[in-house]
């Protein structure tokens, strides 16, 4: 079984590739889960936060791969 990367009273996070992560309980284990994939939006553009421009890039790892790519990684 997977060791929780932070755990609070009911609250239990485990850090892996979900896929992966979730082979390892049993069918209706969890209340919630939450999820922070790459979205593919890293494309040198801007955005307004609090009146500021900000850039959106999170770095390489949040890059397109160009759009059959990206779907690919989604579709799973």
């Amino acid at each position: 079984m997977i060791k929780p990367y932070y755990e609070q009273e009911r609250f239990i996070l485990y850090l892996g590739d979900c896929l992966e992560v979730l082979k390892q309980f049993p069918k209706n284990h969890f209340d919630m889960i939450f999820a922070d994939p790459p979205y593919h939006l890293s494309n040198g553009g801007f955005t307004c936060h609090a009146g500021k421009r900000v850039s959106v890039n999170k770095g390489k790892w949040d890059e397109s791969k160009g759009i059959q790519e990206d779907f690919d990684f989604h579709l799973i």
